[in-house]
């Protein structure tokens, strides 16, 4: 590889993974350039404009490029987006993986999801053994899977170096989904717990998930033996999710869930709902509940770092009582 070419290509750095992912590049130094289809507000960044569906603009965007980091996604576990989440979990990730190969040498990190192997069975102490499910309660999880297996399958192409990362629920500043949907119910006095409340659920720290990215991306050598392998990547010992979330709903004064409702009649709900908003073709806005919520929520689903730590040599460098407090900070800001 060229030596001059040390640049880090973060594809979605303005989402909320990437965009801690380009603060800790920075931090450390690293070369940047962003591409998004928003700009990000920082001069060190080299910033391009783009939208990954459409093949030259990636090509432009990887140009040059010594590691890239794939963190681009639609997130969205509610039906009738479904195309949308094809064309860029997908076709654009295929995208990033032809402008990555187009080049020798070129090492990159998707940033995938656990929702690549839960359909919906328990999952304790899951580890990158787990088969992917026949069946998945998401589209968003089929292309996930879709995604992490096509982009582990082109190491090897043209010297491709790759890797996937599979976080649990990410949290942290800049959340855009778990914590701020929590909160607004618990504003408005709606907020529901799931299930009898024995189901434990990993949650990851932002900041930790970068770290790992890194670790990954430098880690990612020749002969290495993270070429073509993916990686759960967690921080603290599972808990049931509203546990962990409502510690921050009472932390800001607010009232926790007075209701439950019971996991079958929760999923019951969550299916009838899906089939209403198809049967409607989504007129009536996204369903309140989905089968893959209620499932991720009522069902354990955890997972072991163990093989993180042996071969990235990752450990939290966030604190679960630092974590807190910086997201504490960050949402009474907001």
């Amino acid at each position: 590889m060229n030596d001059n070419r040390n640049l880090h290509v973060v594809v979605g750095g303005s989402g909320f993974i990437g965009r801690h992912l380009v603060n800790l590049l920075l931090r450390e130094g690293r070369r940047v350039r962003v591409f998004d289809r928003v700009p990000f507000d920082d001069p060190r960044v080299e910033n391009m404009q783009g939208d990954i569906r459409r093949a030259d603009d990636v090509q432009r965007a990887c140009a040059d490029a010594a590691v890239v980091f794939q963190c681009a996604a639609v997130v969205d576990w509610h039906p009738g987006n479904e195309r949308t989440l094809y064309e860029v979990n997908v076709i654009g990730n295929r995208n990033v993986i032809a402008a990555c190969a187009a080049h020798p040498g070129v090492r990159l990190v998707l940033t995938s999801s656990i929702d690549a192997v839960f359909g919906g069975r328990p999952i304790r102490n899951g580890d990158e053994t787990l088969p992917y499910p026949d069946r998945h309660l998401s589209f968003y999880g089929y292309t996930k899977m879709i995604s992490e297996q096509e982009t582990l399958a082109a190491a090897g192409r043209n010297g491709l170096l790759t890797c996937a990362i599979r976080p649990p629920g990410v949290y942290g500043p800049g959340d855009p989904h778990r914590l701020p949907t929590v909160i607004a119910a618990a504003r408005c006095g709606s907020l529901v717990r799931l299930g009898d409340g024995s189901a434990r659920f990993n949650h990851v720290y932002v900041e930790n998930v970068a770290y790992a990215h890194l670790l990954a991306a430098d880690r990612l050598t020749p002969g290495s033996p993270v070429n073509g392998q993916c990686y759960f990547v967690t921080d603290q010992p599972p808990r049931n999710f509203f546990d962990f979330v409502e510690s921050f709903v009472t932390a800001l004064g607010l009232p926790p869930a007075r209701r439950t409702i019971p996991y079958r009649t929760a999923y019951a709900l969550g299916a009838a709902m899906e089939g209403w908003t198809r049967l409607t073709r989504g007129r009536f806005g996204k369903p309140l509940l989905t089968r893959s919520v209620v499932a991720s929520t009522c069902v354990d689903c955890w997972f072991t770092s163990a093989k993180a730590a042996r071969d990235l040599g990752y450990a939290p460098q966030v604190s679960e009582e630092d974590a807190f407090a910086r997201t504490m900070a960050w949402l009474k800001s907001v």
